[in-house]
């Protein structure tokens, strides 16, 4: 009994060491999976960004850094309907500013890294009208355009 008892154990103990290695050969690493939402994700830059902002005055503005990333940097676009939703609670919040499918929906981070996941996220959960500032916080304020400080 006991010999049959350590067969099961070996083969279990096995069987995880395969299905470990079968998945270690298979992780993405972030920039894998920000290329894959950007293949996905239409870009916008910063002029195509002030059109839209004169334009659609429904265009809800996601900034998806966090509230500390915001301070740090010196604010947020200064732009109607620009939102701070951290890409973790994104899934979770934005249904409160943007409850139809077809909302127009810009999302930016600082340097365009998290931005894309997160207009992929949004695309995956419905929304039709999703769009990337590509050229982030960063590149706005390099413009010298309008920024809203945060006192957060």
């Amino acid at each position: 009994m006991k010999s049959h008892h350590l067969v099961i154990a070996t083969i279990a103990l096995a069987t995880l060491s395969v299905n470990s290695a079968i998945a270690a050969d298979t992780l993405k690493t972030g920039e894998d999976m920000q290329r894959e939402a950007q293949q996905h994700v239409a870009d916008v830059d910063t002029a195509g960004l002030q059109t839209m902002l004169r334009q659609r005055p429904d265009l809800v503005l996601v900034d998806v850094r966090t509230p500390g990333e915001v301070k740090a940097m010196g604010g947020t676009i200064d732009a109607p309907n620009n939102i701070v939703i951290p890409r973790g609670w994104l899934e979770f919040r934005i249904g409160r500013y943007a409850q139809d499918p077809d909302t127009p929906i810009v999302v930016y981070c600082g340097a365009n890294y998290r931005s894309p996941l997160a207009a992929r996220t949004l695309q995956e959960m419905g929304y039709r009208n999703v769009k990337n500032y590509a050229d982030g916080y960063i590149g706005w304020r390099q413009q010298g355009l309008p920024v809203r400080p945060t006192n957060r």
